[in-house]
């Protein structure tokens, strides 16, 4: 059995305001620098009313790096001041997984 050592998620959730331009593209651009960081592991995605981002770290040290990341802040700002109407953040720690994948046939 492999070994399984706990790490950390980020779950951010966002209503967007009417205003979208840029989002996109500064979307793009944060997945690509938050691959670059220390202890990154990942991240999925899903928009509709509501957008769900999660990233997976392995210490809360890592996400606290990421947070106060020069170039993060500056998006974070321009998240709360024109991209969205609401958000919200969570970190959890994950003590588990599982996982399916249907095999071809």
């Amino acid at each position: 059995m492999k070994e399984f050592k706990p790490y950390y998620a980020v779950i951010f959730t966002s209503t967007q305001s009417e205003n979208t331009l840029g989002y996109s593209e500064m979307a793009t651009q944060m997945e690509h620098l938050a691959q670059q960081q220390a202890g990154y592991l990942g991240m999925d995605h899903a928009r509709s009313a509501i957008g769900i981002t999660i990233s997976y770290w392995q210490t809360e040290s890592d996400i606290l790096n990421w947070k106060n990341n020069l170039d993060h802040l500056k998006a974070q700002h321009l998240g709360k001041k024109t991209w969205y109407d609401t958000y919200s953040v969570r970190v959890c720690k994950v003590e588990r997984e599982y996982r399916f994948k249907r095999s071809a046939e």
